[in-house]
């Protein structure tokens, strides 16, 4: 039997791999800065990748259900060509924050234009499909 959803998977895996990335980068700031866990203070260079770590794990709660009910009350190719944006628009995000945390706009704008897209198109299903429901 094939997946329903391939292109919202490879998005949502696309999204858990720049996560993935910032992990380690903090981990790696950690050691080369001797920022000892479990403290999360230390020089801006630091704290700036952790930031980072740190708000991309606050955005992704968000980002992710919206992808899939958007996948799944709509389609699959919209919710993933719509998403897509979301990890490019975190990997922006980061490589500013990691120079000028100031310069980080963009790339938060990338990130919020495509959770406020995939809110939209899952209100826009789940409504459809309530209507439908009582045709």
């Amino acid at each position: 039997m094939p997946f329903a959803y391939p292109l919202s998977a490879l998005v949502t895996l696309a999204a858990l791999a720049i996560y993935f990335v910032f992990t380690i980068n903090v981990s790696r700031a950690r050691v080369r800065y001797n920022v000892l866990a479990p403290s999360t203070d230390g020089p801006d260079e630091f704290m700036r990748r952790y930031r980072v770590h740190v708000n991309t794990l606050e955005q992704i709660v968000l980002f992710l259900p919206l992808l899939w009910l958007a996948a799944l009350t709509v389609h699959d190719g919209l919710a993933a060509a719509i998403g897509i944006f979301w990890p490019v628009g975190r990997y922006i995000y980061a490589r500013a924050y990691y120079r000028n945390p100031a310069k980080r706009g963009p790339g938060y704008i990338v990130g919020l234009s495509t959770d406020i897209a995939l809110f939209l198109v899952a209100l826009y299903g789940i409504i459809r499909a309530f209507i439908l429901s009582f045709s």
